[in-house]
């Protein structure tokens, strides 16, 4: 990372608490990295937040035991897609949400949701990772929680909903989100159905799916760890 460079005399290797694709967003990305050297916390913060300008900022800089990975050290993330349903687009939240121009039954985008909670095999809403060796990756993963909501639209315009998604499990595989959201949507605009999901799943073929939901709406919300990890 470039910017670290100029406080800690070398560029260290960033290990990152999740992947988020261009144009997606983070709240609470938390990254590692090694250093052989005695830093101070606040000037790295400092110039962190300096180099970086606005786009990005650096609220917490500690220093961690050597057993704590960004990544690997992590036991749940969160995720929240935000939706603006209905026919008049907000400028404000233009690359925050996803306009969808037609009005969306959230009732039934909450059932195909549902579906999804859960340990399953998520290769049809996953991109396949691809191996050196060519061995096949597990896309297996576990959702505890997915949810939507109409939450408070700023402008108030008459017959414009915003919705938010929020999904949390211990990890995600490239895409699922989005894809996930994307499933939903097309439930809620009544393309498919919630009694899908299950054959959707059982199929592991990403053709059986939609394409993903646009990065722009997707935050990664929270990234929680053990009590008392670093």
């Amino acid at each position: 990372m470039d910017v670290l460079e100029p406080v800690l005399g070398h560029a260290p290797e960033i290990t990152m608490s999740g992947r988020t694709d261009a144009g997606v967003h983070a709240r609470r990305q938390t990254l590692t990295f090694d250093t052989s050297d005695t830093v101070d916390v606040e000037r790295v913060q400092r110039v962190v937040n300096r180099r970086l300008g606005s786009d990005v900022a650096a609220l917490e800089v500690r220093v961690v035991d050597d057993t704590f990975d960004a990544r690997h050290s992590a036991i749940g993330r969160r995720y929240r897609y935000r939706v603006l349903s209905g026919p008049t687009p907000d400028p404000l939240l233009a690359g925050r949400v996803w306009w969808v121009p037609e009005a969306l039954a959230v009732p039934v985008m909450q059932a195909a949701a549902d579906g999804f909670v859960g340990e399953h095999d998520f290769s049809s809403f996953c991109r396949r990772p691809k191996t050196a060796d060519g061995t096949e990756v597990s896309l297996v993963r576990r959702v505890r929680e997915a949810t939507w909501r109409v939450v408070d639209h700023p402008l108030e315009v008459a017959d414009t909903r915003l919705l938010e998604f929020e999904i949390e499990g211990p990890a995600f595989c490239h895409q699922m989100v989005r894809s996930i959201t994307a499933f939903c949507v097309a439930v809620g605009r009544g393309k498919r159905s919630p009694a899908e999901v299950r054959a959707v799943l059982a199929a592991r073929d990403r053709n059986a799916s939609v394409s993903p939901a646009p990065p722009d709406g997707l935050t990664l919300w929270d990234v929680t760890y053990p009590e008392g990890a670093g």
